[in-house]
C-alpha cells in the first residue's frame, strides 16, 4: 500500500483525497440524519407547540389585561363613583355623566365590549346593550349574584360556564375600594366570538388541536367549538395531563388517537394552554425525512465522484498558466507537479525580497503618512474601519477607547511670525511638539500634529474616563502651558475637550476644542479652557443679556407686546452662543422674572395676585428654549401688559415710569426731552412738568445723575478706559465728563476707580 502511494501520481492522490473528504462526511451525515430524524421532528413539533402556545397565551393575556385595565379605569373613575352613589331618580345629570364616561371609555378601547352597572341597592341595571332595566330582567343577574368580588379584584367568568351565558364576563366592584358591600357591580361582557377569534390568528396546521382550560377544569377555548364550556372529567387522560403535566408521559390518547402534547401555564390567570399533534403525522414526517436524506446522500456521492474526477484531471492546467504568466516561459518546460511547485516557491521568494524592499521605503515615508492620517482623523474624513485599519497597519502609538483633544495655540501668532523666520518657526513648532509629547507620554498614549499654523493638536487616548481622568488631563494641559512659559518667549492657550469614545468621535472632540478655543476672546490669553471654564464667559456676556432683558421690561411697561416678543427672540438666539448649561440659562430667565416682578411692584402690583402658579417652579420644569419662549410670549407677557394697563395709577405716574425705563434702556444714546416725549407720545412741556412733579428733579438733572451712576458701575467693574466711558455716555470731551463726574462724586474718575479697587 505504501509502495503504491509512493509510485502513484499527485493527481491521483488528490483525486482519492478529495473523494474521501467529500463522500465520507455525506454518508455519515445521512446516517446521523436517518437515526435522529424522529427526535428532530419531535423537537421541532415541541418547538412549534411552544411558539403557538406563547402566541395564543400572549393574545389571550393581552385581551384579558385590556379588559381588566378598562374595568379598573371605570371602577376608579370619580365621575362613575359619584354616579353609582347617586339615586337615579333624584339626580339624573350625575347618572348621565357616568353613562357618558362609560361611552368614552368604550370608544377608546381596541376591544369591543358592553358594560353593565348592577345597582345592588336599588335593584336596577344600566347596560349599554340592554338599556335601563330591572336586575331580574338582566341576563347575567344570576352570574353576578353567585360571584363574589372583593376590594379591587376582578372576577373573570369564561364563556359557556353558566347556562345561557355565552359571553366572557368580567366583574369588578364599584367603588373599587369598598370594604363590605359594594354599591354597584361593574360587568364587562364580551362576545365569545371575540375570544375564539384569537385562534384564527394562530397557524395551527395539519390535524393539530389547541385547548385553553381554566383553573377549574373548564374548557374555555378549543379548536373544536363543540367542546367550549365543557368540564374535564377526572377519569379522562386529558384531565390527568392537565392536573399533573410534569408526571405525564410524552404521549396521551384521546378517543383512541395517540397525540404528542405540549403544555404551558399562564402566570396571569392560571389558565392552562395545551397543543397536541397526532403521532401518525410525526411518523409520516420522520419517514419522509429519512427517504429524502438518503436520496440527497446518493445524489451528492455521485456528484462528488464526478467533481473529483474532473478536478484532478484539470488541476494542473491553471497552475501551468500561472507559471507561464509569472515567468514568461513556455508551460511545456514544466515536467511535473514537483517542478511546478518549485517554480511557484522561487517566485514567492522573489516576492518576499521585493516586499522587504518596499517595507524599508515605506518606513521612511511613515511619519508623513501618519501626519496625513491624523489630519484626516481630526477632520472626520475617515470611517471607524479605515482609522482602525491604518492604525493597526502602521503601528500608531495611539491606544485606548476614549480620546481627548487638546489644542495648544500660540496667543500672539503675528508677533511669533515677526520674531522668527520660516525655518526657525518650523524648528520652534517641532520643539514644542516634542516637549508636549514628553509630558503627555509619562501618563498616557498620545500623538501630536499641527492642524493650523501656530497650533498643536494633542490627541490623548485613555482606557476609561472618570472625573479623576478629567482632572489629570487638565493637569497635563496646565503643564503644557507652564512649560511653554518657562522655556519659550511666548505663551499659549490650551483648550481641552471632553472625552469621546471610539476613533470616529475624535473629529467631534477636535471641533469641541476648537469651539472652546474661541472663548479666549472672553477669557484672555495664557489660560486653560475647558467646558467648566465657560462660566466666566457668561459673566462677561451678561451685559448684553441684561441689556436685552431691560429692553423687554421697557417694552412691557410701554404696553408693546410685539416689541417685547422681538427682544425675547433676540435673547433666545443670543443665549446659546455663550451659555452651555441649562441651569445657567434658566437662571438668566429667572432673573428676568425678577425684573418683571420689580416692574409690577413699582406700579403697585404683585405677581402673586395675577398668577395662580409658581412662576419660578414652572420655569425650572421646562426643558427647551422654545418651550421657555412660548411660555413667556403666551402666558407671562400678556398678563403683565394687562396688569399694567389695569393698574390703579394716575396717568401722569404711568408716563413718568415709562420715561424712566426708556432712559435706562437708551442711556448710551443722545437722549433729549424731545426724544423721550416723542417716544411716549406726549408733548415735551407736559413730560417736563410730569417729570418734575413725580421725581422732584428736572429732566436734565435726572439724566446727568443716571449717566454718572452708569459711569460708576463701569469704573468699578470693568477695565474700560475713561475716554471710552465718556464717549459711550455721549459726552463731547473727556474733560467735560471729568468735570461733571467730579461735581457729582467729589473726585475724578481715575481716583474713584482706584478707591473702589482698593
Amino acid at each position: 500500500m505504501q509502495f503504491w502511494l509512493k509510485q502513484t501520481t499527485y493527481k491521483r492522490k488528490l483525486f482519492l483525497f478529495v473523494l474521501l473528504m467529500s463522500i465520507v462526511p455525506v454518508i455519515l451525515l445521512g446516517m446521523f440524519s436517518s437515526l435522529f430524524a424522529a427526535k428532530m421532528v419531535q423537537k421541532e413539533v415541541d418547538h412549534n407547540h411552544q411558539i403557538i402556545l406563547a402566541q395564543i397565551q400572549y393574545q389571550i393575556d393581552s385581551f384579558l389585561q385590556t379588559l381588566e385595565r378598562n374595568s379598573l379605569q371605570l371602577a376608579t373613575n370619580a365621575v362613575l363613583e359619584e354616579a353609582v352613589k347617586t339615586n337615579p331618580q333624584q339626580n339624573l345629570s350625575q347618572i348621565f355623566a357616568g353613562i357618558d364616561t362609560i361611552q368614552r371609555q368604550r370608544s377608546l378601547s381596541d376591544i369591543p365590549y358592553d358594560v353593565s352597572l348592577v345597582f345592588n341597592q336599588t335593584g336596577k341595571v344600566y347596560s349599554t346593550r340592554y338599556g335601563y332595566i330591572n336586575d331580574t330582567a338582566f341576563i347575567y343577574y344570576d352570574v353576578v349574584k353567585k360571584s363574589t368580588t372583593k376590594y379591587n379584584s376582578a372576577v373573570v367568568i369564561p364563556p359557556n360556564s353558566n347556562p345561557g351565558v355565552n359571553d366572557l364576563i368580567l366583574l369588578r366592584p364599584v367603588p373599587a375600594n369598598y370594604s363590605d358591600t359594594a354599591d354597584c357591580t361593574l360587568v364587562l361582557h364580551v362576545s365569545s366570538d371575540k375570544l375564539t377569534g384569537l385562534f384564527d390568528r394562530v397557524q395551527l396546521g395539519g390535524n393539530r388541536q389547541l385547548l385553553v382550560i381554566d383553573d377549574k377544569g373548564n374548557i374555555v377555548m378549543s379548536s373544536n367549538t363543540e367542546e367550549l364550556g365543557a368540564r374535564l372529567t377526572q377519569s379522562s387522560e386529558l384531565y390527568r395531563f392537565w392536573s399533573q403535566p410534569d408526571d405525564h408521559t410524552d404521549q396521551i390518547t384521546l378517543n383512541g388517537v395517540p397525540y404528542s402534547p405540549s403544555v404551558q401555564k399562564s402566570s396571569f390567570n392560571n389558565w392552562t394552554y395545551i397543543a397536541m399533534t397526532p403521532l401518525e403525522d410525526l411518523t409520516h414526517q420522520a419517514k419522509s425525512i429519512q427517504l429524502l436524506t438518503w436520496g440527497v446522500v446518493l445524489f451528492l456521492s455521485l456528484l462528488w465522484v464526478l467533481v473529483s474526477l474532473i478536478g484532478s484531471n484539470r488541476l494542473y492546467y491553471p497552475i501551468q498558466r500561472l507559471l507561464h504568466k509569472i515567468s514568461n516561459e513556455p508551460s511545456k518546460n514544466t515536467q511535473g507537479p514537483t517542478d511546478g511547485l518549485q517554480a511557484l516557491d522561487s517566485f514567492i521568494q522573489q516576492m518576499v525580497k521585493t516586499n522587504e524592499k518596499l517595507k524599508s521605503e515605506l518606513s521612511e515615508q511613515l511619519p508623513y503618512l501618519k501626519e496625513t492620517v491624523f489630519q484626516q482623523m481630526l477632520r472626520g474624513e475617515m470611517s471607524e474601519q479605515e482609522i482602525r485599519r491604518k492604525t493597526e497597519h502602521y503601528g500608531f502609538p495611539l491606544q485606548g477607547n476614549w480620546f481627548y483633544v487638546c489644542l495648544v495655540d500660540l496667543d500672539r501668532y503675528v508677533v511669533f511670525q515677526n520674531e522668527y523666520r520660516d525655518k526657525d518657526r518650523s524648528l520652534m513648532m517641532y520643539a514644542l511638539r516634542k516637549m508636549i509629547e514628553e509630558i503627555c507620554e509619562e501618563s498616557f498614549s498620545c500623538i501630536t500634529l499641527t492642524p493650523l499654523p501656530g497650533q498643536v493638536a494633542v490627541i490623548i487616548g485613555v482606557d476609561k474616563t472618570s472625573d479623576t481622568t478629567d482632572r489629570e488631563i487638565i493637569q497635563i494641559a496646565e503643564q503644557f502651558r507652564m512649560k511653554v512659559r518657562e522655556l519659550f518667549h511666548f505663551s499659549v492657550t490650551v483648550s481641552v475637550s471632553t472625552a469621546r469614545k471610539e476613533y470616529r468621535s475624535i473629529s467631534d472632540a477636535y471641533q469641541e476644542a476648537t469651539e472652546l478655543l474661541g472663548y479666549r476672546l472672553l477669557l484672555g490669553h495664557n489660560v486653560i479652557i475647558s467646558k467648566d471654564a465657560i462660566v466666566p464667559s457668561v459673566r462677561q456676556s451678561g451685559q448684553s443679556l441684561v441689556t436685552w432683558q431691560k429692553k423687554i421690561v421697557k417694552s412691557l411697561a410701554m404696553g408693546d407686546l410685539a416689541e417685547a416678543k422681538e427682544h425675547l427672540a433676540q435673547t433666545i438666539n443670543f443665549v446659546p452662543q455663550y451659555v452651555h448649561n441649562s441651569e445657567t440659562v434658566l437662571g438668566l430667565f429667572a432673573y428676568m422674572l425678577g425684573e418683571i416682578d420689580i416692574l409690577l411692584q413699582q406700579w403697585g402690583q404683585h405677581s402673586d395676585t395675577y398668577y395662580q402658579i409658581d412662576l419660578y417652579k414652572e420655569l425650572y420644569a421646562m426643558t427647551s428654549l422654545q418651550e421657555v419662549k412660548g411660555w413667556f410670549e403666551e402666558t407671562v407677557f400678556p398678563t403683565v401688559i394687562q396688569v399694567l394697563e389695569e393698574a390703579n395709577l394716575p396717568k401722569q405716574t404711568k408716563i413718568v415710569k415709562q420715561a424712566l425705563l426708556f432712559i435706562q434702556e437708551n442711556i448710551e444714546s443722545d437722549l433729549s426731552l424731545q426724544q423721550v416725549a416723542e417716544a411716549l407720545r406726549v408733548s415735551p412741556t407736559q413730560l417736563s412738568r410730569f417729570f418734575k412733579e413725580e421725581t422732584s428733579s428736572p429732566f436734565g438733572d435726572y439724566l446727568i445723575h443716571i449717566r454718572m451712576e452708569q459711569a460708576k458701575e463701569w469704573l468699578a467693574h470693568t477695565e474700560m478706559p475713561i475716554k471710552e466711558i465718556a464717549e459711550r455716555l455721549r459726552y463731547t470731551s473727556v474733560t467735560n465728563f471729568n468735570r461733571i463726574f467730579k461735581q457729582i462724586t467729589t473726585m475724578p474718575p481715575g481716583q474713584y476707580r482706584k478707591s473702589i479697587r482698593d
